[in-house]
Order: C-alpha cells, then sequence, then structure tokens
C-alpha cells in the first residue's frame, strides 16, 4: 500500500478465508466483498468507486481471477471494476494434475474444475486485466501466463495486456514492490493510466 499511496493511488489491502477451512468459492466471495466495500467507502477516502482495480498475487491473483470470470460473485454492477491485476496465478485447473493446494480449496473432484476454472470466464469478460508472470516461478505459473496470454487473443474486447517479470522468482515479485526495483510497478502503473 505505500507504493500505491505514493503514486497517487488510494490503496485497500485486503485478505481471503483460508483453505481447507474456507474451500471453493470462499476466496471469490471474499473479492466480491472487498469490491461491494470499496465502492460503497472510497470516496470518503479520497478514492473514486469507478475506478477500482483489484490486485492479486499467487492464490490472490486466483481469487482475482475468479471474481473477474465467475460473475454470479459480483456484488457490484458489472463487476465494479475498472481492471483486474493478476500476478502469478493459475487459471485453468484441467491443464495439468492438481497440487495439494489446489485439492484443498477446489475439491479432490476433477469433474468440477472446468466449471471452477477461470479461463473461460476471463476470456468472456469485458473487465481489463494486466497478467503477469516471474522468469523464475515454478514452472506451473509459467505455462498457466501463457494459457491466458494466448487464450485473451480471442476476448472481444481485446487481448490482455502481459508482462513477463525478467529475473525475478515467485515470492521475489511482491517483494520488489516499493523498492528501487520498479519493473513490475511500472507495468501496473501504466496499466492503470491505460483503462479509461
Amino acid at each position: 500500500m505505500l507504493w500505491a499511496t505514493q503514486s497517487g493511488f488510494v490503496g485497500v489491502n485486503a485478505t481471503y478465508r483460508l483453505a481447507p477451512a474456507f474451500p471453493w468459492p470462499a476466496g471469490a466471495e471474499d473479492m466480491g466483498a472487498v469490491v461491494q466495500w470499496v465502492a460503497e467507502n472510497i470516496t470518503s477516502r479520497g478514492g473514486d468507486p469507478g475506478r477500482i482495480f483489484l490486485m492479486g498475487q499467487s492464490a490472490g491473483a486466483i481469487h482475482v481471477a475468479s471474481y473477474v470470470s465467475h460473475g454470479e460473485f459480483h456484488k457490484v454492477k458489472g463487476g465494479g471494476l475498472a481492471g483486474a491485476i493478476m500476478v502469478s496465478g493459475i487459471y485453468d485447473l484441467t491443464a495439468s494434475p492438481a497440487g495439494d493446494a489446489e485439492l484443498a480449496y477446489y475439491g479432490s473432484d476433477p469433474s468440477r474444475y472446468a466449471e471452477r476454472s477461470s479461463l473461460q470466464g476471463l476470456v468472456a469478460s469485458p473487465i481489463p486485466f494486466l497478467i503477469t508472470a516471474a522468469e523464475l516461478d515454478p514452472p506451473r505459473f509459467v505455462e498457466q501466463f501463457e494459457l491466458l496470454k494466448q487464450a485473451s487473443c480471442k476476448r472481444p474486447s481485446g487481448g490482455a495486456r502481459s508482462f513477463m517479470l525478467p529475473q525475478h522468482s515467485h515470492m521475489s515479485e511482491v517483494y520488489a514492490i516499493n523498492t528501487p526495483d520498479t519493473r513490475l510497478t511500472d507495468e501496473i502503473f501504466e496499466f492503470v493510466k491505460s483503462v479509461k
């Protein structure tokens, strides 16, 4: 949030309930509650409810993607977002075997994975989004980044903005925010400025 406020944004930091105590769709429901709260309260804090950008990394990116792609979780008309930023997420559960974290959150029934995945809903969504991954991410995250990047080319609203962050890992990409390494935050800033 320090970077956000120093960059002229109003930053809101939020979290979500954790699996296995709170499985699917808790994360997407929580994102809906966050967007609703911001939409209802940000004006009194100097923000613009018409310019809400939702960002998440790793599991947070998965929840942001689920929220954007599954309209049933929208508590604000049209999703209430000017844009979404997803950093190193998983978007298609059917593309590779589920790991322990996915099993804990999405459940052990693979016949439900396609409907719980966000890839197709992201392609259909009119909400602009930025996707990023880190060069040194675990291979699955890089594969998911490439899947979504390619699929987004079929969006009626045009391809998503995408960026591969060089020389970073799954954790260092977010630890670099608000440091002299501005490669990720420069992309975020340019994305936000580009969305009208």
